[in-house]
Order: structure tokens, then sequence, then C-alpha cells
């Protein structure tokens, strides 16, 4: 019996059957076209959203078969593809193993696990409660792994990542427990390609001690002393990953979501025709998005008041949470936190106390603002303020992100969205 493929995972499967329905549907238009007409539908935009069909066929499949590829590839290595992970460095690797360099395939995923791309999917470890007590521990092995001192963040990764995994199993198994199951419906990296594979090459028996450089994040051999080649990026990335793995699975558990859940109600032609709509006004926005040129001091204030900037912009809600801070609102702030972060706000709000309560805030400056893409933007902001009653003078660059109410990014400038600051935690 073939081995099931993560392709096949319900929701993978529901967006290759979206694609079939708008197929179908951009085949029905001449015989629709009529009737629609007369309930008001603007069939020449609908027209123009289908002409792109054939190429959404053409994403929907390459996008469906990147999981399998990638983990049939990189698995045996130590690397397993996971919801947050960069889809266009997942299809880079992809592409360079498949052409028969995979060993530079890997060097640059090592590559992608840098100090700030750490960083930032550390953030997205908060939506796990079952972390919080532990991010102290995890930004201190993010310290040590900036500054290249692996020796010491591997371990601790490897212990967070197995108590994270004990404390939320049903059987109270870690991850490195043997037999333990890490599989969960719907779920491209709890899949059995995914975790339950790297579970096993994680927990290989090392019996002999060598210190030869191994490039496996082997727990048993490094916890153990008996690998004690451990020390580089290679083994240090493969670790940070796993973990960031693992948050697909832990979200599951803790939200009781880890079996199929009842089907939600199939979407009626009205909604489909809705989302068809909404569909070719993101695509207008992303095709008409452009880079400001923003000139700090002449349009932009460099400093001010919340109200002091155009509201939607990047600027505005940075300017929002950091006058919020300076006012020690932390309530407030929770605003301006990613979507999945925000919730329950008492604890969202006691996050933020807990980070920022021993520093007041006097002023800032921004620096400069960077368009990077239609949904991300960095500002680099001077920061002034009192730390243990010492003075404080700092330069940071803050990472922004317009985002959907479920947290998903979008183009900025679509109702409804908003923009969050990713790395608060970085103050």
């Amino acid at each position: 019996m073939s081995e099931p493929l993560i392709r096949d995972i319900p929701h993978i499967k529901k967006n290759l059957e979206q694609v079939e329905g708008v197929k179908s549907l951009k085949v029905a238009m001449p015989f629709l076209g009529p009737v629609l007409k007369l309930f008001g539908v603007d069939v020449g935009q609908m027209k123009e959203a289908l002409a792109g069909t054939d190429e959404l066929e053409r994403m929907a499949e390459e996008l469906s078969s990147i999981p399998d590829r990638f983990n049939d590839l990189f698995a045996k290595r130590g690397w397993i593809i996971y919801d947050f992970m960069n889809v266009e460095v997942a299809k880079a690797v992809i592409t360079k193993a498949e052409s028969g360099d995979i060993d530079g395939a890997e060097a640059d995923l090592v590559d992608y696990y840098s100090p700030e791309t750490v960083e930032w999917k550390l953030r997205t470890m908060l939506g796990i409660k079952a972390f919080h007590p532990r991010m102290p521990l995890a930004e201190k092995a993010l310290d040590d792994y900036r500054e290249g001192r692996y020796h010491a963040c591997v371990p601790v990764v490897l212990a967070l990542m197995d108590g994270l995994v004990n404390e939320l199993h049903e059987k109270r198994r870690g991850f490195f427990a043997e037999e333990v199951d890490l599989q969960a419906w719907d779920s491209i990296a709890a899949h059995s390609k995914g975790l339950n594979a790297l579970t096993r090459i994680f927990q290989t028996g090392r019996y002999k001690t060598t210190a030869d450089a191994i490039t496996l994040p082997y727990r048993n051999g490094i916890l153990h002393g008996m690998d004690l080649g451990y020390d580089n990026k290679t083994v240090a990335a493969k670790t940070w990953a796993a973990l960031f793995a693992t948050r697909d699975w832990a979200v599951r558990a803790e939200q009781g979501t880890l079996s199929e859940q009842p089907e939600k109600p199939k979407k009626t032609w009205g909604e489909l025709f809705q989302q068809i709509r909404e569909n070719a006004e993101d695509r207008a926005r992303i095709e008409a998005w452009k880079p400001r040129d923003v000139r700090l001091g002449e349009e932009v204030p460099v400093s001010g008041e919340a109200c002091d900037y155009e509201e939607g912009t990047p600027e505005h809600a940075l300017a929002e949470f950091l006058n919020y801070w300076k006012a020690r609102n932390y309530g407030y702030m929770t605003r301006r936190l990613p979507a999945r972060e925000r919730e329950p706000m008492n604890k969202a709000a006691a996050r933020l106390r807990e980070n920022f309560s021993a520093k007041r805030l006097q002023g800032f400056e921004f620096q400069s603002i960077s368009e990077n893409a239609a949904a991300l933007t960095l500002i680099e902001a001077k920061l002034r303020y009192e730390e243990d009653g010492k003075p404080v003078e700092r330069s940071l660059t803050f990472r922004l992100i317009n985002e959907r109410a479920d947290g998903s990014p979008c183009v900025s400038g679509k109702p409804g969205s908003g923009w969050s600051v990713y790395n608060w935690g970085a103050v």
C-alpha cells in the first residue's frame, strides 16, 4: 500500500476542487451570463477574473505538489515543510535539489534560518499558550544562535521542543519519546511524512563517542555526550526548523483539533461569485501596488501622535503602538499585535507588560520607511527610553505586516485589514 500523500489532506484537496469549480464556471459562462445579468452581476468583471483560470490551475497544482516533493527530498536530512515556511524558499531549494545539487539546496536552507528569520518565527510560537513560559529560554537560545554559540543553543531548543510536546500530548510523551505519534488531521507538518518521520531520525540511538562533525540533531547523542561535533550552524538551523514545524501540531493539540472536524457547509453560488469578485479585486490591488517614496520630515513627520499620520498606513500603526507604550496602555497595544497573538486580550496585555513595563518610552523618531512588498513594511525608528533608571537610545527596525482578521497577510488597502507589529519582542 502506497504512503499517504500530503497533497491529499482535506484543505489542499479542497483548494484543487475549487479550482476545478472555477474551470467549470468558465465553461458555463456562455450559458450563465445572460441569467447572471438579470441578477445584477457584473458579467464583464467575472469574465476578466475567469480569464486567468489556466494560470490559476497551474499555480494550484504546483503549490499542492510542494509539500510532498520537499519532504521526499529533505526529510531524511532532517528538514520538513510546515505552514509558516516561506513557499518561495521551498520552491527554490526543490528546484536546486531536483537538478542534482541537493547539498547546495541544503546550504540554502541553512542560510534561510538567519537570526532575523528565527526571531520572526519565534514570535509565531506565542500562538501556543504552553510555549509562553518557555519563551525566555528560547530568546536566550536565539542570542546564542545569533552569536554563533551553537553548542549552547542546540540543547536548549531540543529540550524546549521535548517539553512542549510532553505538556500537550494526551499520553504525556515528549518529542523524543518512543512511539510518540505527532499526526494531526489536515496538517502539512503533522503528517506521517512530516513530524513522525522527523522524530524517528532525531531519536536515532548513538552509542559511540565521536568528535566528528554531525549534520543532524541526534538528541540522544547530543544530550548524553556521545556526539561531540554538533556545534555547527547546520545542526542548529535544523533544530530551530523542527521547533517551528512542531508548532503546527501544538496549536491543534491545544485547540483539540487533532482529529477530523465536522465539515463546514459548502459555499453557495452567491458566495462563490463573491469570492471570485474579491479575488479579482485583490489581484487588481497587487498589480496596482508600488512602493511609496516616503519623505520623512516632509509629507510624513518623523515623530508625533498616531493622528499625525495617514490612517491605514504602517507608520500610523507603529506610531499608535509606540504612543500606547509611552502611555503604558498595554491593553490598547494589543490592537497592533499580530492577529494570532491578540487573544485572549488580558494575557496578550500581560505579555506586553512583562516586556515593556521596565522600559519607559520617552520618545521616538522614524529614520526610514521601506515598503518591501504589498503586505510588508520595514520602519527603522530611534527609540529613547529609560530602563532601570538609566537612559537608553537605540535604533530598531520594526517589521509590519498587513493582515486580515484571521492573521493571513493581504495587500495593503484591503477593507477589514490592518497593520501589525510582528517583532515587538525585539525591544
